[in-house]
């Protein structure tokens, strides 16, 4: 695929996996834990991998550290109950975020499956103070009889020291 998105049908692509990741973005601000949910395919990952040296992330979620891993739809619905049900001391209380979204790219298509990428702050506050973190996204996206869906998630915080706890809504 051309990098320029130089074709009709390039361009419409682009906007709808534009458009997915922005959605996915503001369901989370918004606290509409289903229609989140409801993005992403039943094998889903969702992957926060944490820092090994000042270079690299951990690049194995199974046999290393991460910051977050979860390995199917299951463990993200897991993570929205304990939410929902104030069973997470990571959200308690529960900050009001805004995701700030950008550099949505394409890198490839191949078949049915998209590989994108973007550029996300997210600022958070609560009674004990506000924070802004910087993240790389990398998606693995794909083409459904119901719409674009994520199949897979990475999130690479910038920075490799988190101050305070980190939950699904904070990425």
């Amino acid at each position: 695929m051309d990098s320029f998105m130089t074709t009709g049908a390039d361009e419409a692509l682009k906007r709808s996996v534009s458009e997915l990741i922005y959605w996915e973005a503001t369901l989370l601000d918004r606290r509409r834990w289903e229609d989140w949910l409801a993005l992403y395919t039943k094998d889903a990952v969702y992957w926060v991998p944490a820092w090994k040296n000042e270079e690299e992330t951990t690049n194995d979620p199974e046999t290393q550290l991460n910051l977050i891993y979860l390995s199917n739809k299951g463990g993200m619905e897991d993570r929205i109950f304990r939410i929902e049900s104030r069973d997470s001391y990571a959200s308690m209380p529960l900050e009001r975020t805004v995701h700030v979204v950008g550099n949505v790219l394409i890198e490839s298509v191949d078949g049915n499956e998209i590989t994108a990428f973007a550029n996300c702050l997210v600022h958070s506050y609560s009674g004990k103070g506000a924070q802004t973190r910087a993240s790389l996204y990398d998606f693995i996206i794909h083409q459904t009889d119901d719409g674009l869906k994520i199949a897979r998630k990475k999130i690479t915080f910038i920075d490799d020291r988190i101050e305070g706890p980190v939950d699904v809504y904070h990425l």
